[in-house]
Parts: structure tokens; sequence; C-alpha cells
């Protein structure tokens, strides 16, 4: 068995075995005074330029005010010139007044048949011609004819068929005259337009129903 190695014990001091880590520069405060110069650079010209420009001149709080000079109006002379004429306005001739419309008011219309109408209305109907289309058309032929007149008429005596086989239809009336005829003969108003008219109606319906029945009787015969 081997004997191991002892250990050399050092003691005391060696100047082989001594060194100083720290060097001469960091020991001394010249460092600390020339890091403090760098950190703090002088201010160059450039720098002073742009100062001096973004400083703005205070302006007074009050603008001044431009003084504004008077000046006299010039006095304007009367014109001597006479006042133009004055137009005279223009006589213009009044629209002539329209006439008023007459009022009119619907009336009934009531014509019988005779009897002696009434048989040659049988002889037309043995021919092929109603009795009734005859009595129609010889109707409104008075009715385009008839004019009402201010003259009241009495219903005239004849021999009359039943007024259900006679001619009814109404016509626009002049209201004026109408009611004249109502003021004059029927004061009481107890009849009514129709019965006012029927006396001038009425034989103007005969005299047509009697041409009517002659002109065909003609083309029959």
């Amino acid at each position: 068995m081997m004997a191991r190695k002892k250990r050399p014990n050092i003691q005391g001091h060696n100047p082989d075995y001594s060194t100083n880590f720290t060097s001469p520069r960091e020991g001394t405060s010249t460092f600390a005074a020339g890091a403090s110069e760098r950190a703090s650079p002088a201010q160059t010209p450039v720098a002073n330029e742009v100062d001096a420009a973004l400083q703005v001149p205070e302006q007074s709080s009050q603008p001044e005010t431009p003084e504004v000079e008077e000046t006299t109006p010039t006095p304007v002379e009367p014109s001597t010139l006479d006042p133009a004429p004055k137009s005279k306005p223009v006589a213009t001739e009044k629209p002539a007044r329209k006439s008023k419309i007459e009022e009119k008011r619907e009336t009934r219309l009531d014509a019988a048949v005779k009897v002696e109408q009434g048989a040659k209305l049988d002889a037309l109907e043995g021919q092929g011609l109603a009795a009734r289309d005859v009595i129609i058309l010889a109707g409104r032929r008075a009715t385009a004819r008839f004019e009402l007149k201010a003259k009241f008429v009495e219903k005239p005596e004849a021999d009359r068929l039943p007024m259900r086989e006679g001619y009814h239809t109404t016509k626009r009336l002049p209201a004026s005259i109408l009611d004249d005829l109502r003021e004059k003969h029927d004061p009481l108003r107890l009849q009514s337009d129709s019965a006012m008219v029927r006396g001038q109606f009425e034989p103007l319906f005969w005299t047509c129903l009697d041409e009517v029945i002659e002109e065909l009787r003609q083309k029959k015969g």
C-alpha cells in the first residue's frame, strides 16, 4: 500500500503568491470627475440658435385700433328738374253682366189618348205596329215641341182612354212661369205643376199623335 502525499502547508507572507488586482486608476478620484464632465457636454452654437427661435415675444393684450379720419358729407343740391308727370289711369270697359240663367224645374207631363185615336191605334196593330210604340213616338215629338206659356189653359173636355194607356214624361220648365200660374190659378196650392201645364201639353200631344198615325197609315197603305 502506497503512502499518500501530504499537502504542503504554506504559512506566512510569500511575495511570490501575492498579487494586487486593483489598478492605480481605480483607486483615485480622477475617474469619477472625468465621468461627470462627460455626462454634461457643453452646449453647441446650433442649440443656442434653436432656443432663441422658440422664444416668442409677448404681444400686448389690447390691439392697437387704427385712427379713422372723420369725413364731412358733401351737401346734395336739390334737383331743379320738374317731376315726371303722373300717368293717367286708362279707363277700361266693364265686362257686360252675364244674363241671369233662368231657373227651371223638373215637371211631369201627362196626356191621355182620346177614344177615337184608340180605334186608329187598333187598326195599326192589325198591320203589325204596336199601339204603345206609336204613342211613345208621338209623345217624344210633342215633348220636343212643347214651350210653356204664361197663360193658363183649362184641361179640355174630351172622351179619353184610361191614363194608364196614355203618355207620361218629364221636362224642365221655367220656374217663374210655373210659380206665376200657381199664384193666379191655384192660390191654395192644391194642385201640382203637372195640373197647371196639362191644358197646354195634352192638345199638343193629340196633334202629334194624329200626325204619327196618319204617317204610319200611309206607309202601310
